[in-house]
């Protein structure tokens, strides 16, 4: 394989983010671009002491591009470097006594840098965070200004389980609309858009573009095509806090287009990143994480396709 060639390939790699799961689900966060602790731990509403210490990690630690954190659950602290059971204690309110028992720890007790200690009360309290976080409100506005339409919906009832009569009226909110053709809408890609739509606090998703037809020139191969592929944006939200969110869910192909007006969100077996510098009506434009057209059209940089998207 040529120099280039070799190039070109890792290009594919950097493109390619193994994500992880919704910040109430698995508690795995994989770093991209541009990314802190102190950010990622505001995102996920723990301290930033308590993610450094969960991976040993210090808290001006910078990050790569790629690695996994660990994302300490509700209840649950671990140690950082010079903290004392007491000192623990006085950061969380509760007393010596009830943190060590709930550990099984003497009050002296030494502690070691990463040691897990649960505060007392958690198991209680982490049944009941439990359920709530896996319950969907469900209920979703969708908006489509080409049609000028829109369309309110609980996806899924108090159980997190589809609804059926929801997911058709989606479908017909979301067809072709150049053919008037209806497909319905994966599973997963209405539980991404509730996820969406209780992360945003119920805004507006526009609908820019969703199912498209073989019978309108659609390849058959792309996910659009099969019900499985939106290209959205939320009112009020820029794009770019959107294209961070949806990063956090799981399994998802997310495509960011700096020169357009939406995100593009798409379910798969593993999670791809991509960005797409190209104006509407253009070509793909795809370049590594970081680049940006000016070094391409000077020649410095050369524009790839991620695999299979």
């Amino acid at each position: 394989m040529s120099s280039i060639g070799v190039w070109r390939a890792v290009t594919v790699l950097f493109l390619v983010l193994f994500l992880h799961a919704p910040a109430y689900a698995q508690r795995k966060h994989t770093v991209h671009q541009g990314q802190t602790l102190g950010a990622i731990a505001k995102r996920y509403r723990v301290s930033t002491t308590n993610l450094a210490a969960a991976n040993r990690l210090k808290k001006t630690s910078n990050l790569r591009v790629g690695q996994v954190l660990r994302i300490p659950p509700k209840g649950v602290v671990y140690v950082y470097p010079g903290q004392t059971l007491t000192g623990i204690a006085q950061l969380n309110k509760v007393t010596v006594k009830a943190l060590a028992a709930a550990n099984r720890l003497k009050p002296g007790a030494t502690l070691r840098v990463g040691q897990r200690l649960v505060l007392p009360g958690y198991s209680a309290s982490a049944k009941a965070t439990k359920a709530r976080n896996t319950i969907l409100s469900g209920l979703v506005t969708l908006e489509r200004p080409a049609s000028q339409e829109t369309l309110r919906a609980r996806l899924f009832d108090g159980a997190g389980k589809p609804d059926p009569k929801a997911r058709a009226r989606v479908a017909r909110f979301l067809r072709d609309r150049d053919t008037d053709e209806v497909t319905r809408p994966h599973t997963r890609l209405l539980r991404v858009l509730a996820y969406v739509a209780d992360h945003f606090n119920g805004r507006t998703i526009i609908v820019v573009s969703a199912y498209r037809s073989e019978k309108n020139g659609n390849s058959g191969s792309s996910r659009h095509s099969r019900g499985q592929a939106i290209d959205i944006r939320v009112d009020g939200v820029p794009n770019e806090v959107l294209r961070d969110y949806c990063l956090t869910l799981s399994k998802v192909g997310v495509g960011y287009y700096p020169r357009s007006s939406f995100v593009h969100v798409d379910i798969r077996s593993k999670a791809v990143y991509w960005v797409d510098w190209s104006r509407p009506g253009e070509p793909p434009l795809y370049l590594p994480p970081g680049e940006t057209p000016e070094k391409y059209d000077a020649g410095v940089s050369t524009a790839v396709s991620p695999a299979s998207l």
